[in-house]
């Protein structure tokens, strides 16, 4: 069962995400939703689950991979869409991987999402739903050993 709670026009949930780097840290992966939107690869947080468990279970499930993961954002973000507004607790890991190791437009098991490498210089060009990681990530972080706590509010 996964940590999200809905009330009218309101919605809560806890995720966790893998800012996944190239070996020479010029691209990330991200996940093509619907609707142009781009997410980190992960997901939600099943009950009783930590979230390294977490988010090794959903880059094995969504592309096959294991991979060394370092915490480095908890983020807290208060969006607002047309409908609803939606706290999230995110919890996210960079990793560095070859590049080669993922297929480009990798087809997820859901069939709606695909996996493609974006590279740093363009990550303004793309609607990335965890918009303070968005920034974070072109600094190329992943060097950096310090956890950082990250307050995000549209509303």
């Amino acid at each position: 069962m996964i940590i999200t709670m809905k009330e009218d026009r309101m919605r809560f949930g806890a995720r966790v995400g893998a800012i996944i780097y190239n070996e020479d840290k010029t691209k990330i992966l991200l996940e093509h939703q619907s609707n142009e939107l781009y997410m980190f690869p992960g997901g939600r947080i099943d009950v009783h689950e930590d979230s390294q468990n977490a988010i090794s279970r959903e880059l094995k499930e969504e592309l096959n991979i294991k991979t060394d993961l370092k915490l480095k954002y908890i983020v807290e973000m208060f969006l607002k869409s047309p409908k609803t507004k939606y706290h999230e607790i995110g919890f996210y890991f960079v990793a560095e991987i070859n590049e080669d190791s993922i297929e480009n437009n990798f087809k997820s098991l859901d069939g709606d999402s695909n996996f493609v490498w974006i590279p740093i210089k363009d990550l303004d060009k793309y609607n990335i739903l965890a918009k303070p990681v968005k920034d974070k990530v072109k600094n190329c972080g992943i060097t950096d050993n310090t956890l950082e706590h990250i307050v995000y509010r549209e509303y």
